[in-house]
């Protein structure tokens, strides 16, 4: 991060969960009481098991901050990290990844085997962190996850090991990457790509090509609802036949693929094209 200067480290202070409180709803531009970090809640959460993470400066100023609690499934417990989140004027230095490293040192010293968390699966850059950069596995499309529209989620499993360092299976050559029909870029707007959200190759490989950037922002609304329901009917049937996601690059200036492998492959597949942060 160059000169830049932070602390990440767990926290239960009440004065920096007001900040965070105050980071939140600037980060993500909510007004609205439905969409609100209750410093009170985080006091409770961080009190019964979970975990708040806070990255500052050498001023004190909150930058990023993070937060989780445990879960369970078929007996098996995990953090879960409800949201992370950092300063505009910080993003794109690597903080994400510092305050997902602290959650994991925080949830392994707790003796949990892993994390999960959740995100928007038409999001290639997020899908991108969390899948190539963090070694996150999509295990779980969930239509609808907060009752409320585009809440479309897919959750990631983060397996932590014993050092606390995310285990990532020994990397292995990748299928070829199949060839996407090229974009119209000046009718963008108006028409999507027929192969956006739709499966493309068989067997042990699955690609699924999105957009590269946010879909919101290049379509218009109408045309992104009709991506968000391509999308949820092609990774509800993938889940369903037992694959994971295990990768998401870009593959040209318009496109992203995740990469579906069967659940039961513990193997990585390096991406076969460009990385998203290549601009």
């Amino acid at each position: 991060m160059g000169d830049l200067q932070l602390t990440v480290q767990p926290t239960r202070s009440r004065h920096v969960f007001g900040q965070a409180s105050n980071l939140y709803a600037r980060v993500f531009g909510y007004t609205s009481s439905d969409h609100t970090l209750n410093p009170k809640l985080l006091s409770a959460i961080v009190g019964n098991g979970g975990a708040a993470v806070a990255a500052t400066t050498p001023d004190g100023d909150l930058v990023g901050f993070a937060y989780g609690f445990v879960g369970f499934d078929a007996g098996a417990s995990f953090l879960y990290s409800q949201a992370a989140f950092i300063d505009p004027a910080y993003q794109g230095k690597g903080i994400g990844r510092l305050l997902k490293h602290e959650q994991a040192i925080v949830a392994a010293t707790a003796g949990l085997a892993s994390m999960r968390w959740a995100f928007d699966p038409t999001l290639a850059r997020n899908a991108h962190f969390n899948l190539d950069v963090l070694g996150a596995r999509g295990v779980r499309f969930a239509p609808n996850y907060y009752d409320e529209n585009y809440s479309d989620r897919l959750i990631v499993e983060w397996s932590l090991a014993a050092d606390v360092t995310p285990n990532r299976a020994a990397p292995m050559p990748a299928a070829p990457a199949p060839e996407f029909p090229a974009v119209d870029l000046a009718a963008l707007a108006e028409t999507p790509p027929a192969h956006w959200g739709r499966p493309a190759g068989s067997g042990d490989v699955i690609h699924v090509p999105i957009p590269s950037d946010n879909p919101a922002t290049s379509l218009n609304p109408a045309l992104v609802a009709e991506l968000r329901a391509t999308v949820a009917e092609t990774f509800a049937e993938l889940f369903e036949r037992g694959y994971v996601a295990e990768s998401c690059v870009r593959v040209d200036a318009t496109t992203a693929a995740y990469t579906f492998v069967p659940a039961p492959a513990r193997a990585w597949h390096p991406a076969p094209c460009r990385d998203l942060a290549e601009r």
